[in-house]
């Protein structure tokens, strides 16, 4: 595994990668154990697959803010067309693969890039807290169509299926199972309940689009990182075994399936 380039920003890396023929855009998909891309269907298996490239970038204010790119490459499948290896990328934010007991699949990952510290999360709040990765990349992905002028339309239709796929459906979750063990007038909760509410209505306004998509990026990173540092943290001191005992009740996780239909950020 090596870095022999140096990038300034994710996306110039992306660029780059693609160039390079890194063209698969992978996600990890845990209850199989294995890398996937959506898009052509392929899936690699632990040792199907070698990381070839590593590349970190930090946020601007936090090194919290952490976005790892993996160049990924496999010799046990060939591309069709060049009878070359398969190559592609994995994105993830702020090292929530580092977690070493989610699969095999993130040790692989985890041993490849210098080691991260990520928050010591609970167990009954693994599954919702791994699902704010995506709302991250959500809001990179955003970031990435407007800078690259992607018609604000096709962004607009992407994020209004992640909400109403995943967003609205964690967003229920967090309120019906999670805020309530801190109460629901507690400051940290009102804060967050406000957060929903104005993100809501961002998701569902269907005018000034670009704005709306600019706020959204910004306000859904700062809600997510609100919720990971802060709120998820209080939660985990006050939870009660009864309020733990219900949530894992009540939470059933989905998995999240990439949709390939508009891939504008590659």
């Amino acid at each position: 595994m090596k870095q022999s380039y140096s990038y300034d920003t994710v996306s110039e890396a992306i660029n780059d990668l693609t160039k390079r023929g890194y063209t698969h855009d992978f996600n990890i998909h845990e209850e199989e154990q294995c890398l996937i891309c959506n898009h052509t269907g392929i899936q690699l298996s632990p040792d199907d697959f070698e990381i070839t490239e590593v590349y970190r970038f930090e946020g601007e204010t936090d090194p919290a803010d952490e976005m790892i790119l993996y160049a990924i490459a496999s010799t046990r499948h060939l591309n069709e067309t060049a009878n070359k290896p398969v190559k592609g990328i994995l994105l993830n934010a702020y090292g929530m693969y580092a977690d070493a007991d989610v699969s095999v699949i993130a040790e692989k990952l985890k041993k490849s890039a210098s080691p991260l510290q990520p928050i010591k999360r609970a167990e009954y709040l693994k599954d919702i807290s791994r699902e704010h990765h995506q709302g991250l990349l959500l809001c990179w992905k955003i970031k990435r169509g407007l800078t690259q002028k992607i018609p604000v339309e096709r962004i607009k239709a992407y994020a209004d299926w992640f909400y109403d796929s995943y967003l609205s459906i964690h967003f229920r979750i967090e309120e019906e199972s999670i805020f309530p063990i801190l109460g629901m007038q507690h400051p940290l909760i009102v804060k967050a309940m406000e957060e929903h509410h104005a993100l809501r209505n961002l998701f569902n306004k269907e005018t000034e689009l670009e704005n709306s998509l600019r706020q959204i990026m910004v306000d859904l990173d700062s809600h997510i990182r609100f919720e990971e540092r802060v709120l998820f943290n209080q939660i985990q001191e006050n939870a009660k075994e009864e309020q733990i005992e219900q949530m894992n009740q009540h939470h059933n996780s989905k998995p999240f399936v990439e949709n390939s239909k508009d891939p504008f950020w590659l």
